[in-house]
């Protein structure tokens, strides 16, 4: 799963553009704080899934959930939207939702650290090319 749909598609023509010839400028080390700032937010984006699966459980909420059917079928509504289950589906969860912005953040770390490379590629490429015409003079 790729994150929501609408920033894949800016992010995918952007990444779309930088490998395939377009023209970037960019500062590597700015580049390499966006990578650690993506990986900090995958990160805190799976936390956020673990305490969601964990304190989000509407196990015992006081409504009479061990006596009234009614209020046993709500309880378990809430936990199905928190964890997932029933006929909620997973990605209106909160757990989803979660995971959901863990991947895109790992995908936006994955292009940064592609960006990267490619200029890296690049600019030891050129200073090769400029050091072997530097030989010559």
């Amino acid at each position: 799963m790729a994150g929501p749909e609408a920033p894949e598609a800016g992010w995918k023509a952007f990444t779309e553009n930088i490998v395939g010839g377009g023209r970037l400028e960019l500062d590597p080390a700015g580049i390499e704080q966006c990578i650690k700032l993506c990986q900090e937010h995958a990160e805190l984006m799976g936390d956020l899934a673990d305490n969601a699966r964990q304190k989000l459980r509407a196990a015992d909420l006081g409504i009479g959930e061990h006596d009234i059917d009614s209020a046993k079928q709500l309880a378990r509504k809430f936990d199905e939207k928190a964890i997932g289950g029933g006929d909620i589906d997973f990605a209106n969860t909160a757990v989803g939702l979660f995971g959901a912005h863990q991947t895109y953040a790992k995908d936006m770390k994955s292009m940064f650290e592609a960006v990267l490379a490619r200029y890296n590629e690049q600019d030891a490429a050129i200073a090769l090319s400029l050091g072997s015409v530097g030989g010559d003079l």
